[in-house]
Order: structure tokens, then C-alpha cells, then sequence
């Protein structure tokens, strides 16, 4: 890593269990990432991150089960560097791999069988809002190198057949992509809306899917803050709570 120390913040979560190392200016981990980590069940088996940024997801899913294992691919050269130091400082260097690499290159998963595939993918389409001033920012948060269904079609080809897929994406979007996961054989097995506050309008779904036939399970609205600052059940997913 040849960052300087002021080019980076060293930040914890699960209270200490969890290093996360991130660009001072750039592309920073939101709350996405603990929300769907705290939304999947273990075990987790072997595990796909797709679009693995600074390594927030995967990190947060091996330390919730200590027997899991996975890759994590992500495009832009500074955030894997990143998750690769995190991957060493975490402890993690047995049972996780980052490789730099655009993930659609599909040698790189073709008959990898993984168990389940997690991502918080770029999820805003290009012509909406403003592109930020950091391409950094603008490939982790806007459709610009990767897309709705080119994500879903490498999900699809990574994963095993009675695998699961479990993604944080826009409310405002949940139709779009359950359509897009019908068209490839997938049903939503469980739904989960998520508001900032009580009363308002959900800005996000948790969602899982699977290629066997099921109901979808449309789970209670997770609420992000309360009054005091996060929500309880938000606290326990970052390990504030017990």
C-alpha cells in the first residue's frame, strides 16, 4: 500500500472486531452493507461479493460466521488494495481472496459454484442525479461499468443451483429488479422494506432469491433511526447492542 497515512481513515465496526480501511476523500462504505449483512442468515458457506469495495460486506459476513469463506471482486485498484489490507489485518487471509478485476470477465467465476453471492452494487442508472466529481464515486454508486443485468447475470452464472442471492438496492427500483431476477429463473424468497425513519417512505429493499420455487416473505419495515440516533435492531448490526 502506498497511501500515506492522512489518505486513509482505519474505522471499526461489530466493536472492534471489524477494520475497515477507506479513502480519506473518495469512495467511502455507507450503512448498505451492514443493513444487508445483518439481513442475510448463516451460515454463509462459500461467498461472491460482487463490486467488494473497501471490503465492508465480506468482512462483516466473516466475522458473523467464522466458518465461512469467499472472494471478493472488485474493479477500481485503490478500494481492492484496500480490502486486501483489510483482508490481512482483519485475520482473514485463509478464507478470503480480493482480486482486482472487472467482474463481468466471466472466466474469472465461470463453474465456481459459491453457496450464496452478497452485493451492495452501484445501483443508480446513468442520466440520473449527478455523476460525482471523483470517478471513484461515480463507478461505486452510478450504473457506469456495471449495470442491473449484467450484475444479475453474473450472479446467476457464480452461483450453484440451490444457491442464494441477497442484494440492498433501491425501493423505488424493487419492481425493475424482481423482474430482471424472473427472467433468469430466480424467485424472491424473502423481501424486506427499509425506511430512514418511522412514517416515511422506504428508500431501500433487503431482498433475497433463489432458483427454487417459494412465497416471497415480505418481512416487517426495518427502521434506519429513532430518535436517539440508530434504531435498536440497526445497533445490533453494528454491534452496539448485545
Amino acid at each position: 500500500m502506498k497511501d500515506q497515512p492522512e489518505e486513509i481513515t482505519r474505522d471499526t465496526l461489530l466493536r472492534g472486531r471489524v477494520k475497515l480501511l477507506q479513502p480519506r476523500r473518495g469512495f467511502r462504505s455507507s450503512l448498505d452493507p451492514v443493513l444487508l449483512a445483518g439481513f442475510i442468515a448463516p451460515p454463509f458457506g462459500s461467498f461472491f461479493d460482487i463490486g467488494c469495495g473497501t471490503g465492508a460486506l465480506s468482512f462483516l459476513l466473516l466475522a458473523r460466521d467464522s466458518a465461512a469463506c469467499g472472494v471478493g471482486v472488485e474493479i477500481q485498484p485503490r478500494l481492492a488494495a484496500l480490502a486486501e489490507q483489510g483482508r490481512l489485518e482483519n485475520g482473514f487471509a485463509d478464507r478470503f481472496r480480493v482480486v482486482t478485476a472487472d467482474v463481468r470477465v466471466r472466466d474469472l467465476i465461470a463453474a465456481r459454484g459459491f453457496d450464496l453471492v452478497a452485493t451492495n452494487p452501484p445501483f443508480r442508472p446513468v442520466g440520473t442525479g449527478v455523476l460525482p466529481p471523483l470517478s471513484e464515486k461515480a463507478l461505486a454508486n452510478h450504473e457506469v461499468s456495471l449495470a442491473l443485468s449484467e450484475w444479475l447475470d453474473v450472479a446467476a452464472l457464480a452461483l450453484r443451483p440451490d444457491g442464494r442471492l441477497a442484494t440492498i438496492f433501491p425501493f423505488d427500483r424493487a419492481e425493475e429488479l424482481q423482474a430482471a431476477l424472473w427472467a433468469r429463473g430466480f424467485w424472491v424468497s424473502r423481501f424486506r422494506p427499509v425506511a430512514a425513519r418511522a412514517g416515511a417512505t422506504p428508500h431501500r429493499i433487503l431482498l433475497e432469491a433463489g432458483r427454487r420455487a417459494s412465497q416471497t416473505v415480505t418481512e416487517s419495515l426495518l427502521v434506519v433511526h429513532a430518535d436517539s440516533g440508530y434504531a435498536e435492531e440497526v445497533r445490533r448490526m453494528l454491534g452496539e447492542e448485545p
